[in-house]
């Protein structure tokens, strides 16, 4: 009797921990403590007419006159835009002339290191080096306030350790976060990652199979998504 007891509270105590995770995984998505975790209906993508104007509001990694041209608003702690960060990786790699992105900072307020590795990399970007840094902190995102900034600079080549270092520590707001929020929230922009792909914005971030449709469909000369513009 009393196994049979201990079973049943050993499920219930599962199925809550299940529960809980989801929640916290939906919250974490969706970008915001306060957000609804109840089930949210499917948007299609949303047409941004001035899109091209946003190509300057961020870093760009790839070619200015790729055909295809991605705006990512990302987090470099948020564990879904490190997915996205390795899925861009596999087909840039594929598409290395064809694909550019456009990385705009949005840090999450629940995410601790969110703004000090915003500022890592625009320390780096100050010498020449953001995207070796941009690859860097989404591949060593486990090691957040284990593995001191320097070392990721190192990784990316950082020429003057003496100005990255004084460029750290400073604790003025960050011009391009700063920029970055602002875009965000004129854009509605919930979460992170969240993908503009030539001129639509869509609800969830393509998987690796989805965006190299998206890629192929654009240069076919087709829109990425089914839609009107």
């Amino acid at each position: 009797m009393q196994s049979k007891f201990d079973a049943v509270v050993t499920a219930t105590l599962v199925v809550c921990a299940l529960i809980t995770t989801g929640l916290v995984v939906r919250r974490e998505m969706r970008g915001s403590p306060e957000s609804t975790v109840g089930p949210v209906a499917a948007k299609s993508p949303v047409w941004l007419p001035d899109w091209h104007n946003y190509l300057d509001r961020g870093e760009r990694i790839g070619s200015t006159g790729a055909s295809v041209q991605l705006v990512e608003f990302a987090d470099f702690e948020c564990p879904f835009c490190g997915t996205f960060h390795q899925t861009m990786k596999e087909v840039r790699a594929r598409y290395p002339s064809q694909v550019a992105l456009t990385f705009v900072h949005f840090p999450l307020p629940m995410h601790r290191f969110a703004i000090p590795a915003a500022r890592v990399a625009e320390c780096a970007r100050n010498q020449g080096h953001f995207e070796a840094m941009h690859d860097q902190l989404f591949e060593g995102q486990d090691h957040f306030g284990l593995k001191p900034w320097v070392d990721y600079a190192t990784a990316a080549a950082v020429p003057d350790m003496t100005e990255f270092d004084a460029c750290v520590k400073n604790t003025n707001p960050i011009p391009r976060v700063e920029e970055g929020k602002a875009l965000g929230a004129k854009l509605d922009v919930h979460g992170t990652p969240t993908v503009i792909i030539n001129g639509w914005k869509l609800e969830h971030p393509p998987s690796e199979q989805e965006l190299e449709k998206m890629v192929q469909r654009v240069l076919a000369g087709k829109q990425p998504v089914d839609g009107k513009s």
